[in-house]
């Protein structure tokens, strides 16, 4: 991931109706606004006309009408048109929620757990898989895509009795949609990955939410029932790394975003984010981002005493 600081847009900001949930339509009419940014909820983009680019990291994918992404937290990304004045005609339905927006209608369809595999498979670490559209429809399934989109904008923004009702079910019936399709592109059997990202995933989650405790191959490999050596390469596979190396980009991450927001010292975070030996920590600092703490702390934070870094 790219570690250098950039615009987070955070769900507060988002759901401004105090739920975790919001659409809109993008016309791309305000080029000098765009820019590289990253989230704390799931958002599905879908092209419903024209073409332009969309920049993942450190890749550009060119897009076009019936093109859908699910973009994931954390993920660096923008669409932009060709040029300045959208002479592509670029125009995406933006659907943004957080899960619990929907948990509470507690349905059981076991489709949804094929949702669930879908998101993770293209969403929780997309670093490790591609960055090519999740769906690409042809002119049939993008007309019913794009009559729902249009529907939910509408139900979103009239606000009538009873709309987030509403709108938890046609959220529902898009992520039911966008799952049946994708299945129809993999008909002549299960995605080849689909084991190892399952196998993988709950390896991720532990990780990214116990990072700051101790964390074992051992433990890893144990709670994925598998054995150290096919847990590894499996691991390996999947990701491109090893699973201790992945451990210390996790970390690393969570220290860079310490300390550009907070004024804690450097040891402490080092302590915060899961190391207790400090100049291991300065170590796997400079290799991961090319710099020391102090150094990223002074280019990105807000100036900091000299005590304060010590």
């Amino acid at each position: 991931m790219n570690l250098n600081p950039m615009t987070k847009i955070r769900s507060e900001r988002i759901f401004n109706d105090q739920i975790p949930f919001s659409i809109h339509q993008y016309a791309y009419d305000s080029y000098d606004e765009l820019e590289m940014h990253v989230h704390d909820f799931i958002e599905i983009v879908y092209v419903c006309r024209g073409k332009g680019l969309h920049k993942v990291r450190d890749q550009i994918i060119p897009v076009s009408e019936g093109d859908l992404f699910i973009v994931h937290y954390d993920t660096p990304h923008c669409f932009y048109p060709y040029d300045r004045k959208n002479t592509d005609g670029l125009l995406v339905y933006n659907c943004m929620f957080l899960p619990v927006f929907i948990e509470h209608l507690q349905i059981e369809l076991p489709i949804l757990r094929g949702i669930t595999s879908l998101f993770l498979l293209h969403g929780l670490y997309p670093e490790e898989t591609s960055n090519v559209p999740n769906l690409k429809l042809g002119a049939a399934p993008h007309k019913a895509f794009v009559q729902l989109f249009s529907s939910m904008l509408e139900e979103y923004q009239g606000k009538q009795e009873g709309y987030l009702d509403v709108l938890k079910m046609q959220l529902c019936q898009l992520l039911i949609q966008t799952y049946r399709t994708y299945k129809d592109s993999y008909s002549d059997g299960p995605h080849p990955d689909k084991y190892k990202l399952e196998l993988i995933q709950q390896s991720i989650l532990f990780m990214r939410e116990q990072f700051s405790s101790p964390i074992q191959l051992n433990q890893l490999s144990q709670n994925a029932l598998l054995s150290k050596s096919y847990f590894s390469g499996i691991f390996k596979s999947v990701t491109g790394m090893s699973a201790l190396d992945y451990l210390q980009k996790v970390r690393i991450e969570e220290a860079c975003r310490l300390l550009v927001k907070d004024t804690e010292t450097i040891i402490h975070i080092s302590e915060s984010v899961g190391y207790k030996d400090y100049r291991f920590f300065n170590k796997t600092f400079r290799k991961i981002t090319g710099m020391t703490a102090s150094a990223y702390r002074k280019k990105f934070g807000i100036a900091k005493s000299h005590n304060q870094d010590t």
